[in-house]
């Protein structure tokens, strides 16, 4: 496949699949938070602002593609959702895992790897 012309089959996929993504994410990390009774508001209050935020991208992202026609013939916004997507399921598998959900130890390490390349090796984040 040639990613240089990738599309969602429907424009509302740029807008639902991240969204989908975050829920997902959500119920994950409060499965492991309950499963390690590890409950910590800080950290979810931020999650959620940080998912906020991405959302808020996506939209920004699409609202320029309307707005500038250049832009439109890059599809910004859909890749700014498929970025999130990954990045929202390498966030679920991370949560499963520490709920005790076994994953071949190679395919952690290799998604984590996916992270830091994407996050640029900054990973202070919490999710």
């Amino acid at each position: 496949m040639d990613l240089s012309t990738f599309s969602y089959s429907h424009i509302y996929w740029i807008f639902l699949l991240p969204l989908i993504g975050a829920g997902a994410d959500i119920v994950t990390g409060w499965i492991q938070a309950s499963i390690n009774n590890c409950w910590k508001s800080d950290i979810m209050r931020a999650g959620l602002y940080r998912k906020s935020g991405e959302l808020l991208i996506v939209v920004l992202g699409f609202v320029a593609e309307q707005a500038v026609p250049v832009i439109g013939q890059y599809k910004l916004a859909t890749w700014i959702s498929l970025y999130i997507c990954i990045m929202e399921a390498i966030s679920v598998l991370e949560n499963l895992d520490k709920a005790g959900v076994g994953f071949p130890k190679s395919i952690l390490r290799k998604l984590g790897k996916v992270k830091e390349e994407l996050d640029g090796d900054d990973d202070k984040r919490t999710d």
